[in-house]
């Protein structure tokens, strides 16, 4: 069993570089040879209309639809689904990547006090909800430093650490995403899109304007 509480306090780290590199150190990745065929494969789900997943979109995932609307117009793709508990699907993906569980399984080696995040975000990019690139393992002592609520110059600090390390181990799959995302006819087409939606009565002012900001987010490149 692989307990990463055990682990932080068996190594007696105390200062806050010690316990930042505690928390990098301890930082489980999919390997990349792994990653790489499983982020071609999800690329070609998404582009070849196959099933795909995106985590709950406003308050009670109530503006989901608007994001699914968004890729069947913008990716042909109707099997934009949303993840039954807004991190099943990374999770599944994460322990088969890694040989992980954090339940007893007879196929998988248990690990206990770690929890899955997403290094960079953009949970409603079909790209990068279930990008392998984009799923680890961390301590859950890390979690503060890490979640969205989190603010502050040392959360800041160790943000950057943990997203550059996740770059640099990743850094030709992160590219490729990025370059998707800055395409000028991907850009083009995401503004066609949100124009077509201004122009039908289904959808709120109020609605769009979300979705316009969660896009601007969402659909960023991935810069440190």
């Amino acid at each position: 069993m692989r307990d990463a509480y055990i682990r932080f306090f068996n190594e007696g780290y105390i200062s806050k570089e010690n316990f930042f590199n505690f928390g990098l150190k301890e930082t489980i990745y999919a390997p990349y040879d792994k990653a790489e065929i499983e982020w071609n494969l999800l690329k070609n789900r998404i582009y070849g209309n196959e099933k795909v997943f995106i985590r709950g979109f406003g308050r009670d995932a109530n503006g989901t639809h608007l994001f699914q609307a968004l890729y069947k117009k913008l990716l042909s793709n109707h099997n934009v689904r949303k993840d039954s508990t807004n991190n099943a699907e990374p999770a599944k993906l994460i322990r088969s990547l890694t040989g992980y569980s954090k339940t007893q399984s007879s196929k998988f080696e248990s690990i206990r006090n770690y929890q899955i995040s997403h290094i960079f975000g953009r949970t409603k990019n079909v790209f990068a909800f279930t990008a392998p690139w984009n799923i680890v393992y961390m301590p859950k002592m890390l979690d503060p430093f890490t979640g969205h609520e989190a603010k502050r110059e040392m959360i800041d600090e160790y943000t950057l650490l943990f997203q550059r390390q996740g770059y640099h181990r990743f850094e030709k799959l992160i590219d490729e995403f990025n370059e998707i995302m800055i395409n000028p006819n991907f850009k083009e087409k995401v503004n066609e899109v949100l124009y077509s939606f201004h122009s039908n009565e289904t959808y709120s002012i109020k609605e769009l304007k979300k979705l316009e900001e969660a896009i601007n987010k969402e659909f960023s490149p991935i810069t440190l």
